[in-house]
């Protein structure tokens, strides 16, 4: 049976985390996150996304990412994506651009 799937803000360490827990045992664990940092003027930049490699290959990435632009638009937000990541995912899903700041080259 697959683990359920978390996206959670964690403000306190500026970034998302995303979750496996796990239906049997109740038992949940850290299995990647999306590191950002908010500026003055409201914009958030996202910074690095690291999933831990027993977990990598199951969409974990991209979950944090989708969650991520969900959560700029839900706050009117803009995004600046530095993470390599998030600009490849960019890439894939060019309908979440229009909430991007600038694309460093």
């Amino acid at each position: 049976m697959e683990p359920d799937i978390v996206v959670t803000d964690n403000a306190q360490h500026a970034r998302y985390e995303a979750r496996l827990t796990h239906r049997e045992t109740g038992e949940s664990e850290l299995a990647g996150v999306l590191a950002y940092e908010d500026g003055a003027d409201g914009s958030r930049t996202l910074l690095h996304t690291v999933v831990w490699q027993e977990h990598s290959g199951h969409g974990l990435g991209g979950r944090l990412a989708t969650h991520a632009f969900a959560d700029a638009r839900r706050r009117g937000a803009r995004i600046v994506p530095v993470c390599t990541f998030i600009q490849a995912w960019l890439e894939r899903h060019p309908d979440q651009a229009d909430i991007v700041v600038s694309r460093p080259r």
